[in-house]
């Protein structure tokens, strides 16, 4: 059962979604009527209110998919299909440390840190002051405490070398960052870039191999996502889909040593 300070999700009767913090006298209204938080605390998660309009409501216990999805943006938010991607080729395990930039409204930071658990902990950098206080406000509004924000360029950061176990880039220009970023990575582990556009992928590689990174090209991908709505015996495609969102280029961390080798590979 929800309690008051507590997130639920309302979905009408077409399916659109919205989120609120439950408070002692907090009220919700809409064009389809108003429903008192009281009402919903009653009805518990599964459970229908009836708004002052007579319209049903369902009361949903939300995912992060649907906080990330609704929550106050800053900046566009990395969508869950590839945060859920990106964890995946990062590999991360409980208690593991994770580096992100480019915190953007905290969607990532917030799988990267459910995926590491509460003994692990993500480190996000973010330039703009505005961007990285939304952040750190959706992140801590959900509950979790283990991302640590940092206003500032990861370019110019103080990293400890080998001491993070991914690396998740979520920035206009990553390549910028990796020559400072790259130390922080333990040999043979992971770095993701979230990139809009396929010539910003070529740029990177073009970038990593003429400067001789110790990052090798695993795959570039692009997650697809395709809803169906079935209501038997109906059964299609919905009609809004979401389409492209960005490419994922995933390297793995070499030995120094080996950055001729990872040239040769990238180019080839």
């Amino acid at each position: 059962m929800p309690g008051l300070g507590e997130w639920v999700v309302l979905v009408d009767s077409k399916g659109r979604r919205y989120l609120l913090r439950l408070e002692e006298s907090g009220r919700f209204d809409h064009t389809f009527g108003g429903v008192s938080h009281q009402q919903i605390l009653a009805a518990g998660y599964g459970g229908n209110v009836v708004t002052s309009k007579n319209a049903s409501l369902r009361v949903l216990r939300p995912s992060l998919e649907d906080y990330v999805l609704l929550m106050k943006r800053g900046a566009a938010v990395t969508y869950p299909k590839d945060a859920a991607a990106i964890v995946m080729m990062l590999d991360l395990a409980p208690g593991e440390r994770v580096l992100e930039a480019g915190s953007g409204s905290g969607g990532l930071a917030l799988f990267l840190a459910r995926a590491v658990g509460p003994a692990g902990k993500v480190v996000s950098y973010e330039k703009r002051p505005a961007f990285k206080a939304r952040a750190e406000e959706n992140v801590r509004a959900r509950g979790v405490t283990n991302v640590i924000f940092k206003e500032g360029d990861l370019a110019k950061a103080s990293l400890e070398p080998q001491s993070f176990d991914a690396l998740a880039l979520d920035l206009m220009e990553p390549w910028e960052v990796l020559e400072n970023a790259l130390p922080a990575l333990k040999t043979g582990r992971k770095l993701v870039c979230y990139l809009p556009n396929i010539t910003q992928v070529v740029h990177l590689l073009r970038e990593i191999g003429e400067r001789r990174l110790p990052a090798r090209k695993l795959r570039v991908i692009e997650v697809a996502h395709r809803e169906w709505d079935v209501r038997p015996p109906i059964a299609h495609p919905h009609f809004r889909q979401v389409g492209h969102t960005a490419f994922l280029a995933e390297f793995v961390k070499l030995p120094s040593g080996l950055r001729g080798k990872a040239v040769d590979d990238q180019q080839g």
